[in-house]
């Protein structure tokens, strides 16, 4: 793991939190996506179709400034992910966990590519 060879493992639980929170949006945004979760339900007869309402949130335990917030999917999805974040938490140092789960947008390509 990356930590120095003198240097006790510290793991990124001790430093941050996961938990699943109910997505941002307006009351319409909201209400819209309750609206197709419903009809998506309707019409496949899969409870858990349609947009998904929660994220998951990896937050700083000290100032609870979030790290990452990614769509959690529906809510056999979400506790899958979280347990799986969590375990990471536990398993990873922060630089470790960070460098796996964030997500780092591409640099656009030069017009010399």
């Amino acid at each position: 793991m990356g930590q120095h060879r003198n240097t006790p493992f510290e793991p990124a639980s001790t430093y941050l939190d996961a938990a699943l929170v109910p997505r941002r949006g307006t009351p319409l945004v909201k209400a819209l996506r309750t609206a197709a979760s419903i009809a998506a339900s309707l019409l496949t007869n899969d409870v858990e179709a349609g947009p998904s309402a929660i994220d998951l949130v990896v937050s700083r335990r000290e100032s609870g400034g979030e790290v990452l917030r990614v769509t959690a999917g529906g809510a056999q999805e979400a506790d899958a992910l979280l347990l799986r974040v969590r375990r990471d938490l536990a398993t990873k140092d922060v630089a470790e966990f960070i460098s796996e789960w964030r997500v780092v947008p591409e640099e656009p390509a030069s017009a010399d590519d």
